[in-house]
């Protein structure tokens, strides 16, 4: 019981995280700074690792793959793509993208109506989507 509270209150941490990853404008390096301390701090790796989250793995799963952050964690990935692609870091933007699909194609089996951001989402993905068959 103390394990599932704590994996909640840190699921509710990264939900905060990834909030403001999010509404980071267009400041690129700002983040990159964050998003890095947000892999760091949540999945223990650095963007140069981005590949070790197509592996499941129970610790890391419980943050991607969290119903309650699928979202964001959806949003923060394409924002990522987009950054390192605008880079040319092609090998980030690569494996950034097997991230987000791995997250998108989790089915969490509960039904939501759609909201705002799901259309953000779904506006977001056509331009990824572009950007990556582009390469």
């Amino acid at each position: 019981m103390i394990k599932q509270d704590f994996i909640s209150k840190y699921i509710q941490e990264l939900n905060k995280t990834l909030a403001r990853i999010i509404e980071i404008g267009d400041a690129d390096e700002g983040f990159l700074i964050i998003f890095n301390q947000m892999l760091q701090s949540y999945y223990k790796i650095d963007d140069n690792q981005l590949s070790i989250l197509l592996e499941e793995n129970q610790e890391r799963d419980q943050f991607l793959l969290a119903d309650e952050l699928k979202k964001k964690n959806i949003l923060t990935f394409m924002k990522a793509i987009r950054i390192y692609l605008n880079r040319n870091d092609n090998d980030r933007a690569k494996a950034s993208y097997e991230v987000l699909k791995r997250i998108e194609n989790i089915n969490s089996g509960i039904f939501q109506f759609p909201t705002e951001e799901d259309q953000i989402i779904a506006e977001q993905r056509k331009i990824v989507e572009e950007k990556m068959n582009a390469i």
